[in-house]
């Protein structure tokens, strides 16, 4: 019974150390690929420029993007994987003895993907509901690269008299629905990128 028992013993110890070994090679081979193919591949990651303008009596957004994607990035889009870029975007009051007042705060999220039965890549605005259709991947990209007249806050709201400082960033992640598994494999592979913050002070 005893000599059972350790054989067992010896069988899981053994079992351990080659799955301990397998995952070990594995994460292994997903950082060389991740550091062969990072979002950049010789371009940007950024917030380019962006600015708050009053419009129909809100201040709207107008931004302009990198959205620089991996080859392996483009490929796994092509084979089905759904991603999401997130605008975060906030507006504060400055004061100079008091901590600074939110009075603004923003999040859009748009979700690409590709449909193959169509053979086309699909944008939505996660937001508002809208989806618009592209022929090629760069294309959705540059559409996406270009945010104008996105609505942020109410005219009336802004004091002219206050001092006023925006800051906003972008980070693209993997859509749910995916084992986590694959997810971890996929964060290996630099899916998940977020911008530095760009920060502006809205004019008088």
């Amino acid at each position: 019974m005893k000599g059972n028992t350790a054989a067992l013993i010896c069988f899981r110890v053994a079992a351990w150390r080659r799955g301990v070994l397998l995952a070990l090679l594995l994460l292994a081979a997903l950082c060389v690929r991740a550091g062969e193919a990072t979002l950049e591949d010789g371009a940007r990651f950024d917030v380019r420029s962006a600015f708050l303008e009053p419009a129909e009596r809100v201040y709207q957004l107008n931004a302009t993007l990198d959205l620089a994607l991996s080859r392996n990035a483009q490929g796994a889009i092509r084979d089905g994987v759904p991603v999401v870029l997130e605008l975060d975007l906030g507006v504060n009051r400055k004061r100079r003895y008091l901590p600074d007042e939110k009075v603004a705060a923003l999040a859009q999220r748009w979700q690409l993907h590709y449909h193959a039965l169509s053979e086309r890549y699909i944008v939505n605005n996660l937001n508002s509901g809208q989806q618009a259709s592209y022929l090629s991947l760069s294309a959705a990209l540059a559409a996406l690269s270009e945010v104008r007249g996105l609505p942020v806050i109410d005219e009336a709201l802004i004091d002219k008299a206050d001092h006023y400082e925006a800051s906003m960033r972008v980070q693209s992640t993997i859509e749910g629905g995916l084992p986590s598994a694959l997810r971890t494999m996929m964060f290996w592979m630099d899916w998940k990128r977020t911008t530095d913050w760009y920060t502006w002070t809205l004019p008088p």
